[in-house]
């Protein structure tokens, strides 16, 4: 990259330029006898304040501004109680130097001496609770706050619109100040007017079934109009994937006695959808991967997406079939199939094939998934060469709190698995593996996040060398202990391979903090390993990282040393994370 002589001496000119002008506009401007919320609130308000660093100021605008500061102090202070301040100004020197001084006694606070809140309507009775909570709050003898004044009136017409309320309004709304005894009066009278009902619903589409949009449809005509109910409607029509725009429209000006009909618009997306992507991975190396995403596959709302994905490490071609079941996103009837290779580090491999099918449901805030898996897998770890053929009932449950579901700052998520074979049921051999992962994240102060993970795994069977590479645990890598190589750490054989073995441990500790625009850093520290005692022997890594935010989480680049490898040096880890 070149630049231009030009440049080199073009910006010390322009900045000295820049201080010139700020030199020959400043009004120095002190505020003083109040404390840090009344002094901020005035230096907002105050007109010589906000126009210092004008570049057109001259003797006569400064003094004009000069001349209003009084009023504006007042009308600062008033938001707080304050009617009578105490106000010195003075303003000294001449242009390019103005010194505006301000002494403020913010004086007696006022305070509420009478308060009236009238309900009158149809939902009188309803928002009593909330009149009851405003009174506690603008009681006789508390101190004026227009804040408080104002979050009354917004919460009065906000409980009454979510109840169904359309026509509410107050017919008397006064804040009466008397300035010179600091005292104030509140007079509010609010009509709620009848409450409202949903009425007709109609859905413009012609792309799938009307009675499957029923399901996810959150209105019920002859229902309370509720605000919420046309929201939480929209997210789950969108969120179903049919639809490239959805709009759910209240026809408030159609409404007759007193119920809404209501109108949902809609765009479908497109049927199919191709996606092509070349990436890099630690764990995986050098990737490429494509698939087709077919959106709807009927009137009944089918979908079913095919994908490859190539690697260095990996490679898979899966397909999946999904049945929309029940009233919730999530919830479905899946057929998937599944083409795998792997290549572990010492060496080893695995080729596998195999299908599933499966039910998922969300019962309360869990996912729940029970399956049937099918698998046929060989594969080739140190001297151990195998064919294996599974048949594997499994459930899995999995649960998220988290407070945003792509960069978190506080929650926990939950994820825990189990499935076994029996001998002779269409399995080669018999166990039951049983895995859980736990995440959890806490802010630390406004720009940094603390991040935890705990891991465990555990298989109980008859004879381990029975047992296809698929089904053994290994430790090592971007998602286990960062500093040692993916699935590099475990069990070995007399003549050191790595096998893999019957349990799993890891756990990771990480302070992550921004520092600049999307950029950030990360200390951590990870533990772990596989073996075949309940308690593993951990192996350690330490290591700091850089961190991108991106609309789908944030890009990981981590430096990551082991501190169980006599040349363990330091190690590179890619990868992007989601959430937790």
């Amino acid at each position: 990259m070149s630049v231009s002589p030009y440049a080199t001496w073009a910006w010390p000119i322009m900045a000295a330029g820049l201080l010139f002008q700020s030199a020959w506009a400043g009004v120095d401007v002190k505020v003083d006898g109040l404390d840090a919320k009344l002094r901020q609130n005035v230096e907002l308000r105050l007109g010589i304040a906000v126009q210092r660093g004008r570049g057109d100021l001259d003797q006569a605008l400064v003094e004009a501004l000069h001349h209003e500061a009084e009023a504006d102090i007042r009308a600062a202070v008033q938001p707080f109680g304050y009617y009578n301040p105490e106000i010195d100004g003075s303003l000294q020197g001449q242009a390019p130097d103005w010194v505006a001084r301000y002494r403020v006694t913010a004086g007696p606070v006022t305070h509420l001496d009478q308060v009236a809140l009238d309900l009158r309507g149809e939902g009188a009775e309803l928002l009593a609770p909330l009149r009851d909570a405003i009174l506690r709050r603008l009681r006789p003898g508390a101190v004026l706050l227009h804040a408080d004044y104002e979050a009354a009136k917004t919460q009065l017409a906000a409980a009454a619109y979510a109840a169904g309320f359309l026509d509410a309004k107050f017919t008397r709304a006064e804040l009466r100040v008397l300035a010179d005894d600091n005292l104030a009066q509140v007079a509010l009278e609010f009509d709620s007017g009848p409450r409202y009902r949903f009425g007709a619903l109609s859905i413009e589409q012609d792309i799938v079934d009307a009675e499957l949009l029923a399901r996810y449809v959150r209105i019920r005509p002859g229902e309370y109009f509720d605000p919420q109910r046309l929201l939480d409607t929209q997210f789950a029509l969108s969120d179903l994937g049919y639809f490239q725009t959805l709009e759910v429209l209240p026809q408030r000006d159609a409404a007759q006695d007193q119920v809404v009909p209501v109108v949902i618009r809609t765009t479908p997306r497109p049927r199919t959808l191709y996606n092509v992507g070349v990436g890099y991975g630690t764990d995986t190396g050098a990737r490429v991967g494509a698939g087709v995403q077919l959106r709807r596959l009927n009137r009944s709302g089918h979908t079913a997406e095919v994908e490859t994905r190539l690697s260095e490490v990996k490679n898979s071609a899966r397909g999946l079939y999904r049945i929309p079941l029940g009233d919730r996103i999530g919830e479905s009837i899946g057929l998937a199939g599944e083409l795998a290779t792997e290549r572990f580090p010492d060496g080893g491999n695995s080729r596998k094939w195999g299908g599933e099918l499966s039910l998922s449901r969300i019962p309360g805030k869990w996912k729940r998934k029970v399956y049937l898996a099918y698998t046929h897998e060989e594969s080739e770890l140190g001297e151990t060469v195998q064919t294996a053929d599974l048949l594997t009932p499994g459930l899995s449950l999995d649960r998220a709190e988290l407070d945003n579901p792509i960069y978190a700052r506080k929650g926990w998520t939950i994820f825990a698995d189990v499935h076994g074979g029996v001998r002779n049921l269409l399995s080669s051999t018999s166990f039951l593996r049983t895995q859980a992962v736990l995440r959890g994240v806490l802010p630390l102060g406004q720009r940094s996040r603390v991040l935890g993970r705990f891991e465990y795994g555990a298989t109980f069977l008859e004879a381990f060398r029975e047992l296809p590479a698929s089904q053994r645990f290994f430790a090592g890598g971007d998602q286990s202990v960062r500093g040692y190589k993916y699935q590099s750490l475990g069990p070995t054989d007399a003549d050191g391979n790595l096998i893999g073995g019957k349990y799993l441990e890891t756990a990771s500790l990480e302070v992550e903090t921004r520092l600049w625009d999307n950029w950030g850093a990360a200390l951590f520290y990870d533990v772990g390993g596989a073996d075949d005692d309940p308690t593993p022997t951990l192996s350690q890594g330490v290591g700091i990282g850089a961190r991108y935010r991106v609309p789908v989480g944030s890009l990981q680049v981590d430096l990551a040393h082991p501190l169980d490898l006599e040349d363990g040096g330091v190690r590179l880890h890619i990868g992007v994370r989601v959430g937790l």
